[in-house]
């Protein structure tokens, strides 16, 4: 496998169109991590990343609102914390992708669940996508 061979591996996640509308998106995502995930031990999962991506944002401009995106991470969580615990699940990175850019940056990686963010088309963009990655959290207020 990659993480035999020293590699870390992107497990992609993420809904349709129509599994989002009938309110799926739990189900979905947890199929998708125990059959993506099957195979893999609690050693392991620090090779492993998470991104979920709506398959309805992906290239087609619409983003999950940061709260809608927050609360498919902590669902996401939540199973793998069921699958190796409570440690394992608060270490494994969740990243956010689906028409990600420069606007919407902020108010996803402001959300505690969202570790990164998986960035397709807006990285064609240099002046944007030097925003994405130079992305620095609002300090708190004193």
């Amino acid at each position: 496998s990659l993480i035999d061979n020293d590699m870390n591996v992107m497990l992609c996640i993420g809904e349709t169109d129509e599994e989002f509308e009938k309110n799926l998106v739990g189900s979905v995502c947890e199929v998708q991590l125990k059959k993506g995930l099957a195979g893999i031990t609690a050693e392991d999962m620090s090779s492993v990343a998470i991104a979920y991506e709506p398959v309805w944002a992906i290239g087609t401009g619409k983003v999950a609102t940061p709260e809608i995106a927050q609360s498919v991470h902590v669902i996401c969580r939540d199973i793998i914390k069921g699958m190796y615990g409570e440690e394992i699940a608060n270490d494994t990175r969740i990243l956010y992708g689906g028409s990600v850019n420069a606007g919407s940056v902020d108010g996803l990686m402001s959300q505690p669940d969202i570790d990164g963010t998986l960035v397709g088309g807006a990285s064609l963009d240099a002046e944007g996508f030097g925003r994405i990655i130079n992305f620095e959290p609002a300090l708190a207020a004193v």
